[in-house]
Order: structure tokens, then C-alpha cells, then sequence
């Protein structure tokens, strides 16, 4: 337990300190002016009496001693603890009245020398009261101020007839600060996240020095309280045992209405090391690259990439160039232990087709073609575009051939059927597609020519009746013209009829006579 004195004869101010347990506090007054002489008459002064010291923050006071009288002493002071000594005959400068408390506030000492003494004046009163903790006066960080009472005036001459001035006097008891200590065994393990088990450590404590009033244990994780034991007994020689899953400080934090203190101790929990590994694309073509990323958390300090790379740091890329589909294993290792993470990059072979047909079928003919593909995933489709003798052209729907999927496809042959019309087509555009693996493709596309006959047999017309031969211009007869009937099957399509004359033509019998385009 600490304690601090304060004495003060002047008026002044303290602050009471922040570990206060209690403050005794004395006021005394000043003390009273010793009496004038007797011989002669009314000389001298007529003393006075001390003054009150005290306190309003405190609430104590200390009264002064009366002034001296040719054929009495001054009373003495009043206070609540003990009353200044009352004033005396005077002999010397000693003879002065002392004050309740301390050297301070004693009683002016009366006249001595012939040919009449007199009495001194009294000593100032002494009063005084204990604070606790928390009351006015012991309020940690109170500003508590104080007036002194002055000494009474002298009524004779010479030395040591005056009052002395009272005194204001504190003693402050404090606590004493507590010392906590903490220990951990063991301070660090292996986290286990095979089994769940994450290990153990025994703590025990003790605190020295000032008494406590509260024992903390928590448990905190970067400045942030996890847990909270409570309570705990000041002192712990038998393990506390506990079982943290990640590195923890430990924290006893001891106290008493002054001082708070703590300690701590950290366990190391050693993370076993885990790797987060992948690729930027885990699917590439021959002769593609990819580029391989890592990072690792845990407690590692050793990471190598296989096959091909090689010892690396905790956190990285590197490009890689697979030629076949290839499995890469970033393994690290350290305090925390072994972590390993793999990546699958698949290598895929591009896709190929190659088709053929005849150059050049008859009309009505199907279209034999023949397929070769390699790494065909989705299979081969056929698509054809029709051009026909009109000037216009059209895709047709695409057929995904049979058969057509696999690492070598052959297709000998595949008979495409034609879909003919009155305006052919002329042309055929075959294009096949491969759908290889990864979404890859590769086509092809040839053409195959259709012979149409467009040219019919020549047919001579008969002459009208009454001309002439090559006679310009041709007169239609008045009479009913009636000529043979002509078939025409040696062509293909229909096509347009032309003549080297001008004639008109009725086509199946439909009473519908049109002009014929000369040529």
C-alpha cells in the first residue's frame, strides 16, 4: 500500500492521484497574537486572533487560537480532532502555545521583559477526517483546494509575539499495483484436420504485489476477444487446459480500484498448409499454352510444382505447353505440415475432314460422297446449297452423318439424295463440318455439277395455208388453223419455247395461245 504526504502552509490546490484508496486530511488553524505589555499603558498592538483553515472540497476546518490578554492566555483553537493549547505566562520566546496538530499554528508568545509581563495568544485548533475512495476529496483526479488561516497579530514588540499561520495537511493512501504472470505448455502444436484433434496447452498463473479485486482470463484473436473464461482464481499452480484451433493470446488482466494490469501468453496453432491451385484454362489445343496460378495459406515455407517446374514461391504462376493431357501437383510443406492441390490439363488434337464426290451427276442422279475425319467429338454434318437455272441459290437442312464420330472416321461411301425440281438444281455445294472436341471444327466443301438436257429434238413447224415460204410478214389464214400436235419428252425441266418465226403456241390443250420469242 502506497502512501503520499502533502503539507502545505500557504493556500494552494492537489489532485488526488487515479490508484486513491483513502485521504486523511488535517486543517489547523492559525495560532493567536501573544498580548501587548501591561507598562505602559495601551502599548503596543492589540492582538487579534488566528485564522480558520479549510477546505469547501473537503468539508474540514480548523479554527485559530485567540490573541493574548495582559492577565490571560488565548483560548486555544477549536477542532473536531484536538483544540490548540491555551496560551501562557510568557517567559521567553518559547513560551508559546503549541497548535492542535504540527508545527504550524502555534500561539504568539506575550510580552516578557520588565517591568510587566503578559500571556500568549492560543494555539490554532486541529480537525480531521478519513475520505474513501470515491467521496468528495478522494475522487480520483479531483482538484482539491484549500485556504490557510493566518497567525493573529502580535500586540507587543520584539520576536515571537505574533501567531504563526495555520497548515492544511493530506496523506493519501493508494493501492499498490498487481502483477499478473501467465505461462503456457506447450506454447505451440501441430493443428490436426485429419481427426479433428487440434491439440492442447495447460495454462497457469499467478499475481503478486497488490491486493485484486477482479481475475480476467480471455482468449483474443488479432485484437478481438473470442472468449471469455470469467472469473478465475488469483492464483492457478493446476492446469487450465485449452484447445484453440487457430493461434491465440491468452490474457489474465488483474485489478483493483486503481490499477489495472495484465499479462498474456500466446499459443501458436500451425495451420496445415493449404493450396489453392488452377489453371487459366484447363482445356488447350496442341501446341497451346496455359498458365498455371497458385497461392497457399497455412504455415508452409516450401512449395514445389510438378513435373516441370520445380521448386517455386508460396504464391506464383508459370506458363505451361502440355504436349499430351498432363497432371500437375503443387505440393507445399512446412510447420503446419503437408497440403497438396492437382490440376488435370487436357491436351486436345485439332479435328480434320476431307470429302469427295463426282464432279458431275445426271439429273435424277443421288450424289455418292465420301468422308475421311479424325477426333470427331460431335460428328460429321453434311450441309448442301442448291443453285438452281433460275439464277437462285438455297441452303438445304444439314444431315449429321452415321457413323461419323470417333478418332478416325471413315464414310465410303454416303449417298445423298437430290431433291430435283422444274429448275433443277444445276449445282450442288457439299460443305462437312467436324465437331471436335472442346467446340474445335474443321470443313470442307466441294462442288458437283448436274447435267440437265434443256435442248429438246428440232421441230419443224407446218406452214400456214396460203403463203409462202420465208414470206415476211406471215399472214394468219381467216380459216380455222388446225396443226398436228407436237410431244415434246427429250428434255429434263420445262424450258421456254422459241422459233426462228413468229408463231403462237397452245401448250396442253389449253385454248391459251401465246406468242413464241423469235430468235
Amino acid at each position: 500500500m502506497g502512501v503520499l504526504c502533502y503539507a502545505s502552509a500557504g493556500n494552494s490546490c492537489y489532485f488526488v492521484p487515479s490508484a486513491v484508496k483513502c485521504v486523511t486530511y488535517i486543517a489547523v488553524g492559525g495560532g493567536g497574537g501573544g498580548a501587548r505589555p501591561a507598562v505602559p499603558p495601551n502599548f503596543g498592538r492589540t492582538p487579534s486572533a488566528g485564522g480558520t483553515t479549510g477546505s469547501y472540497d473537503v468539508g474540514i476546518y480548523g479554527y485559530g487560537g485567540g490573541p493574548g490578554e495582559i492577565y490571560s492566555g488565548g483560548y486555544g483553537g477549536y477542532g473536531n480532532w484536538r483544540y490548540g493549547q491555551r496560551g501562557y505566562y510568557s517567559y521567553g520566546p518559547g513560551s508559546r502555545a503549541v497548535a492542535g496538530y504540527g508545527p504550524y499554528g502555534t500561539g504568539g508568545a506575550g510580552q516578557w521583559r520588565s517591568p510587566s509581563q503578559s500571556y500568549g495568544g492560543g494555539g490554532g485548533g486541529a480537525s480531521c477526517c478519513v475520505k474513501a475512495r470515491g467521496s468528495s476529496g478522494a475522487i480520483p483526479g479531483q482538484r482539491v483546494s484549500w485556504f490557510i488561516g493566518s497567525g493573529g497579530q502580535q500586540g507587543g514588540t520584539g520576536t515571537c509575539r505574533y501567531g504563526a499561520s495555520g497548515a492544511f495537511y493530506a496523506t493519501v493512501c493508494t493501492y499498490d499495483p498487481p502483477v499478473p504472470s501467465i505461462s503456457a505448455n506447450p506454447t505451440s502444436f501441430r493443428a490436426n484436420r485429419t481427426d479433428g484433434n487440434n491439440g492442447t496447452s495447460d495454462l497457469t498463473w499467478s499475481t503478486s504485489g497488490g491486493e485484486t479485486t477482479s481475475e480476467i482470463l480471455e482468449a483474443i484473436r488479432n485484437g478481438v476477444v473470442v472468449e471469455s473464461f470469467g472469473q478465475v482464481d488469483r492464483s492457478r499452480s493446476s492446469p487450465f487446459t485449452v484447445s484453440p484451433t487457430q493461434t491465440t493470446e491468452y490474457r489474465l488482466t488483474v485489478s483493483n480500484p486503481g490499477y489495472t494490469q495484465t499479462a498474456s501468453v500466446t499459443v501458436t496453432v500451425y495451420q496445415e498448409p493449404v493450396v489453392n491451385f488452377y489453371a487459366d484454362r484447363e482445356t488447350i489445343f496442341s501446341g497451346e499454352s496455359t498458365v498455371l496460378r497458385w497461392t497457399t495459406s497455412g504455415d508452409a515455407n516450401n512449395m514445389v510444382v510438378e513435373p516441370g517446374i520445380g521448386s517455386v514461391s508460396l504464391s506464383g504462376f508459370s506458363a505451361v505447353s502440355p504436349s499430351i493431357s498432363t497432371v500437375y501437383t503443387a505440393t507445399a510443406t512446412g510447420l503446419g505440415g503437408t497440403g497438396s492441390a492437382q490440376v488435370y490439363i487436357e491436351v486436345l488434337q485439332p479435328p480434320t475432314v476431307f470429302g469427295s464426290g463426282p464432279v458431275r451427276v445426271n439429273y435424277g442422279e443421288n450424289i455418292p460422297v465420301s468422308v475421311s475425319a479424325t477426333n470427331s467429338e460431335g460428328g460429321v454434318t453434311l450441309t448442301p446449297r442448291y443453285y438452281f437455272t433460275d439464277g437462285t441459290s438455297a441452303d438445304q437442312p444439314s444431315i449429321l452423318l452415321p457413323n461419323s464420330v470417333g478418332d478416325e472416321v471413315e464414310i465410303n461411301p454416303y449417298n445423298f439424295v437430290v431433291n430435283y425440281g422444274d429448275f433443277g438444281p444445276e449445282k450442288v455445294t457439299i460443305t462437312l463440318v467436324v465437331d471436335g472436341f472442346g467446340g474445335l471444327t474443321d470443313s470442307h466443301q466441294f462442288d458437283v455439277d448436274v447435267e440437265i438436257d434443256q435442248m429438246p429434238d428440232v421441230i419443224d413447224i407446218p406452214e400456214s395455208d396460203d403463203t409462202i415460204r420465208n414470206e415476211e410478214p406471215v399472214v394468219t389464214p381467216d380459216v380455222e388453223v388446225t396443226t398436228q400436235q407436237i410431244v415434246i419428252n427429250d428434255i429434263d425441266i420445262p424450258v421456254e419455247i422459241k422459233a426462228d418465226y413468229p408463231i403462237q403456241v397452245e401448250i396442253n390443250d389449253s385454248d391459251n395461245w401465246q406468242n413464241v420469242r423469235q430468235i
